[in-house]
C-alpha cells in the first residue's frame, strides 16, 4: 500500500495552494499583468474590463495564478486550445472552483455551451458540478486529483488488482450513462485528459473513483461512443492494455471482447455492460 501511494502522488493541482500562495482578490486585478491569463493569448484593455465585469457577475471574489502550467511568468491549473483554467472563489461557496476562461482564439463564441451540456451531464450524476458561467467564463467545481493518462503512464504491474477493478467499473459506468441519455463526450477516444481520478481530501490517496471532464466538444445530435472507447483504452490499446491484463491476471480473447462491445453498441444498457465487465473480470 505504501508503494501505491508513492507511485500515484503526482498532480497538477494541490488543495494547500491557497495556504502557500495566497489569492488575487477581483479588485487587485491588472490588465498589464493578469490580462495575459485572462485575455489570453494577449492583452486587449478593452477585453479585459469586459471580461473583469462578467466575473464580477458570477461573483468570483479571488483568483490564484499558479499551476503546473505557465502563461508568461504566471502559473495556471491547466491550458488547452479552447479555455485556460484557474482556481478561483466565488462568493457564498467555502470551496476553490475550477474556472475556465474562454481564449481570445477559441473556435467558439461562448462558454455558455459547455455549461448547458455539463450541467446536463450533471443532471443524471456525471462530470463536475457545473456552477455559473458567462460568455467568457464557466465555474465549476474543482476536481481534486490526477488525469487517468498520468496515472497510466505510472501504472505498474504490482498495482493492487482490487483498485483497478474498482476503477474500470467506475468509468465505464459513467460511459454508459453518458451513453443512455445520449449525450456523446467526443473526445473519448482518447480519454488521457479527459478522465480524472479522484484524491481523496483527507488521506491525500488516489480512490478508485472517476469524472469524466470536458464536454466543450460533447454533443446530444450524433451517435454515442463513450464506453466502446474508453473500453478500447483499456483493454485494446496494444501494450497498455497487456500490462492491465497482466494485473488482473487474464488473458482475454480479443475477438471476444470486440464481440462483446459490437453487441454493446447495438443496443446499449447495463446488461451488456455487466456481461462485458464479467468477461475481463471486473
Amino acid at each position: 500500500m505504501k508503494q501505491q501511494r508513492e507511485e500515484f502522488s503526482e498532480t497538477s493541482f494541490y488543495t494547500n495552494h491557497e495556504q502557500r500562495f495566497g489569492a488575487v482578490p477581483l479588485n487587485q486585478l491588472k490588465a498589464e499583468l493578469h490580462g495575459t491569463v485572462l485575455c489570453y493569448p494577449g492583452t486587449n484593455l478593452q477585453t479585459f474590463s469586459s471580461r473583469k465585469s462578467q466575473l464580477r457577475k458570477l461573483g468570483v471574489s479571488e483568483i490564484y495564478f499558479e499551476g503546473d502550467s505557465k502563461v508568461g511568468n504566471l502559473g495556471v491549473a491547466g491550458k488547452g486550445c479552447v479555455s485556460v483554467v484557474l482556481k478561483a472563489r466565488i462568493k457564498g461557496l467555502s470551496e476553490v472552483v475550477a474556472l475556465k476562461c474562454r481564449r481570445i482564439d477559441a473556435n467558439r463564441e461562448s462558454m455558455l455551451r459547455d455549461y448547458e451540456l455539463q450541467k446536463y451531464a450533471n443532471s443524471f450524476g456525471v462530470g463536475p458540478r457545473a456552477i455559473a458561467a458567462s460568455n467568457d467564463f464557466f465555474a465549476m467545481e474543482f476536481i481534486d486529483g490526477l488525469k487517468i493518462g498520468k496515472w497510466y503512464e505510472k501504472l505498474r504491474t504490482r498495482t493492487s488488482k482490487r483498485f483497478l477493478r474498482r476503477l474500470i467499473r467506475d468509468s465505464l459506468t459513467q460511459c454508459l450513462l453518458l451513453d443512455l441519455h445520449s449525450l456523446d463526450h467526443g473526445e473519448l477516444s482518447n480519454p488521457t485528459k479527459h478522465i480524472m481520478i479522484i484524491r481523496d481530501a483527507k488521506r491525500g490517496e488516489l480512490i478508485p473513483k472517476t469524472v469524466i471532464i470536458d464536454y466543450e466538444s460533447a454533443g446530444r445530435d450524433r451517435k454515442v461512443s463513450n464506453l466502446t472507447s474508453v473500453a478500447q483504452f483499456f483493454f485494446l490499446s496494444g501494450y497498455k492494455s497487456k500490462k492491465i491484463q497482466k494485473i488482473l491476471g487474464f488473458r482475454y480473447n480479443k475477438k471476444k471482447l470486440i464481440s462483446l462491445l459490437k453487441e454493446y453498441k447495438n443496443k446499449p444498457e447495463p446488461e451488456r455492460l455487466e456481461e462485458i465487465l464479467h468477461y475481463v473480470r471486473c
